[in-house]
């Protein structure tokens, strides 16, 4: 604790220090105790005013030590929780600040708000890595991560990230030949786009969304699918320019498998994730989902919204028992939206499944098939106002417990399906099943 403690006064919910200095209850992050008696440290977010239209507004976070508590401030007392630091058993701490996700914000939040709390806290021998292409959090998770899991070692990974690079870890952990001995903890300060599994679990308000969590949250195990597919099927990457191949976590050549947590898609919601994947419609934010809606919706060439040709079964469970199920074929063969979800939201305000409960391992399915723009879009406000879209007529909505798409399409373009962002093309006459993994890996803080 510095020599240089100030004393406070509240009014309303207001913090007052100093001559002029105030802190807004909303604004503090938490207040921690110090060994001296009767001080402590509060640590609260200050935004700077943007100077003109091509600044950035920037939200710190700052510290001020105080000689006594009020009892006003008692509710934001808190101690290190044992995944930061842990006297027995001291973790790993290790950042990743994914220079691409999102509009490009990960390094900023990073030294403006966790490299101070990191400061303030004591923490030190933190690891930080900056991603330099689509492949360093894949590296880091061989190289690193699973070895530690592997040995033995508490850690905890802090993605400043969007929903891609939980998949790109969780993907090589239940790829991985290694016997497994204790599952890394995963804290999100979400900075993608999307964000849906931070915006299902409660990340996405505050001034530094996540932020509070990684202090007061507890570790929870990750619910987890699989993604088979028919074995020509590639990665699409680069803006859909380049098609990697898909690692398998198995020896038969008759199927690649990935691995996600959020949700998989094919349709509407793959191709418009597909198409605004562009350093141009990135610059967006957000809205670039709409924009790429927009124009598969009302093409510019003025031809119809596309009807997406292909099989669609679903595995049930028999009269709600585990374990026992049926498998379903949907009676029509054309459809513009199919969705299997983990998670509620796919966004802040977009709730995809309002019947999902985030990590229970749930996989809930929403369809619909070929309308009108209009209609489409209508479905789609449903969906921002509380997810009303499941209880339309044209909308199926079900609790399944896999799913398999037999694609009809002649174009590659739609044969394109969404993993937690990450796009597969499949081959022509391929296939695509989704399975529930039964075990749990990696534990997420929430």
């Amino acid at each position: 604790m510095s020599e240089s403690t100030v004393e406070v006064d509240i009014v309303g919910n207001t913090l007052k220090y100093g001559v002029d200095g105030t802190i807004d209850f909303d604004d503090i992050l938490c207040i921690l105790p110090d060994p001296a008696p009767s001080q402590y440290r509060v640590l609260f977010f200050q935004k700077t005013e943007k100077d003109s239209d091509e600044s950035e507004e920037h939200t710190y976070l700052k510290k001020i030590d105080i000689k006594s508590l009020p009892s006003e401030l008692s509710r934001f007392v808190t101690t290190i929780p044992s995944h930061l630091q842990n006297a027995e058993r001291p973790p790993v701490i290790q950042v990743v600040i994914s220079t691409g996700s999102g509009t490009g914000k990960a390094k900023t939040v990073f030294q403006d708000a966790l490299q101070p709390l990191f400061n303030y806290t004591g923490l030190e021998g933190i690891e930080v890595y900056e991603t330099e292409s689509a492949q360093t959090i894949t590296e880091l998770t061989q190289s690193k991560f699973i070895n530690h899991a592997a040995e033995g070692i508490p850690q905890t990974i802090i993605l400043l990230s969007g929903d891609g690079g939980l998949i790109d870890i969780l993907d090589i952990f239940y790829k991985s030949k290694q016997t497994l001995k204790i599952p890394p903890n995963i804290a999100l300060i979400p900075c993608g786009t999307g964000n849906a599994m931070a915006s299902s679990i409660g990340l996405r308000s505050g001034p530094i969304p996540g932020l509070p969590t990684l202090l007061q949250g507890t570790p929870s195990p990750i619910p987890v699918f699989g993604a088979r597919f028919s074995p020509g099927s590639q990665f699409v990457v680069d803006e859909g320019r380049q098609r990697t191949p898909i690692e398998s976590d198995s020896d038969d050549a008759a199927y690649r498998t990935i691995h996600g947590a959020v949700v998989a898609s094919w349709g509407l919601h793959a191709a418009l994730v597909a198409d605004s994947d562009t350093v141009e419609y990135r610059k967006f934010g957000i809205d670039r989902f709409k924009m790429a809606a927009n124009e598969l919706l009302y093409p510019s060439d003025g031809s119809p919204s596309h009807r997406f040709k292909g099989k669609i079964t679903m595995t049930l469970r028999k009269d709600g028992h585990e374990g026992d199920v049926r498998r379903e074929i949907l009676g029509n063969d054309e459809h513009m939206y199919a969705l299997a979800a983990m998670v509620p939201r796919l966004e802040k305000e977009f709730l995809i499944s309002p019947e999902s409960v985030p990590l229970s391992g749930e996989m809930r399915f929403i369809r619909f098939g070929p309308m009108s723009p209009e209609d489409a879009l209508h479905l789609m406000t449903l969906a921002y106002q509380g997810g009303k879209h499941v209880t339309e007529e044209t909308v199926t909505y079900a609790d399944i417990e896999g799913l398999r798409i037999d694609f009809l399409e002649d174009e590659e373009r739609w044969r394109r399906v969404c993993i937690d962002g990450k796009i597969v093309a499949v081959e022509r006459d391929g296939w695509m099943e989704l399975y529930k993994e039964p075990e749990r890996l990696l534990h997420l803080i929430q």
